[in-house]
């Protein structure tokens, strides 16, 4: 099935969709077989994968089509994507509109920080208006070729301006054609209650452990009405964590022996990416 009539028939069922965020392929490969529909590509995560450098507007639109192609080609499930601001006006908007639906991914969401933009975590941010912001989900929405692309609407008000100004930026996205919303840095239930009773459309949660004390869990989420959560960052989190004390016990220590039950099979490693379906072509074929 498409990929994208996928999600759409996701969207309608009961349930709330839970999306772990990806930074690379692999990481895409092992939400997958860990059983999820759905995968997310988060830009902090993405940026610090390919780049190793903060989320601060330095990746490129081209980096970002790329390295969601990359994965989007090696799963079997939807992948979302977060696709900043649209890198720029609404020119750029529809632009990024057509590029992403190439890349083969399902869906993106927007955000109405100025470009370039910073990580929803930071401080100092700063918001275009609402009217902006509204024309660029309208230039979104007019953009896709394929109706079952999904526009997700983000706003990052809540911390500089308010939640009664996120709510408002939501409820005009929402009027511009969204087909989902989402207020970055809700914090508390009756918050996401209270988004949930103020629009019409689907609501898109982000699950950020590490920087705010309110961290529900999928079936909290779910009760509350939301459709969709994402982790953008858990994964990315707690491999540099692991990995950062890996590598400097093997410094101290000169050996990785303490850590080779932990470590992934070699084989068990090269058909998590693919290696069978690769060895079968080959075959089909009449390689050896």
């Amino acid at each position: 099935m498409n990929k994208r009539k996928k999600f759409r028939e996701l969207m309608q069922q009961e349930g709330i969709i839970v999306a772990p965020g990806a930074p690379d392929a692999i990481t895409a490969r092992i939400i997958e077989k860990a059983g999820f529909d759905v995968c997310y590509m988060g830009g902090n995560a993405a940026v610090a994968s390919f780049l190793g450098l903060p989320d601060i507007g330095l990746a490129t639109f081209s980096d970002m089509i790329g390295h969601a192609r990359n994965i989007a080609d090696c799963i079997n499930i939807p992948l979302f994507c977060d696709a900043d601001t649209g890198y720029g006006n609404v020119n750029n908007v529809i632009r990024t509109v057509q590029q992403f639906e190439k890349a083969g991914v399902v869906g993106i969401h927007l955000e109405d920080q100025v470009t370039p933009k910073k990580c929803g975590a930071m401080d100092g941010l700063k918001l275009i208006s609402i009217e902006e912001s509204a024309e660029k989900i309208r230039a979104a929405v007019s953009a896709r070729t394929d109706p079952d692309f999904m526009i997700i609407a983000r706003t990052d008000a809540r911390v500089p301006l308010g939640l009664d100004d996120a709510i408002k930026r939501v409820q005009a996205y929402e009027k511009a054609g969204a087909d989902m919303v989402y207020i970055e840095m809700l914090q508390s239930k009756e918050e996401v209650e209270r988004l949930v009773s103020s629009v019409n459309v689907p609501v898109f949660f982000d699950s950020l452990e590490t920087t705010i004390e309110f961290s529900p869990s999928n079936d909290e989420l779910e009760e509350l009405g939301v459709k969709m959560v994402i982790y953008p960052m858990s994964a990315i989190l707690y491999t540099a964590n692991v990995l950062a004390q890996f590598m400097n016990d093997l410094k101290k220590n000169g050996s990785t022996e303490s850590y080779r039950s932990k470590m992934l099979a070699l084989h068990d490693y090269e058909k998590l990416l693919g290696i069978d379906d690769q060895i079968a072509h080959q075959k089909s074929f009449g390689s050896k």
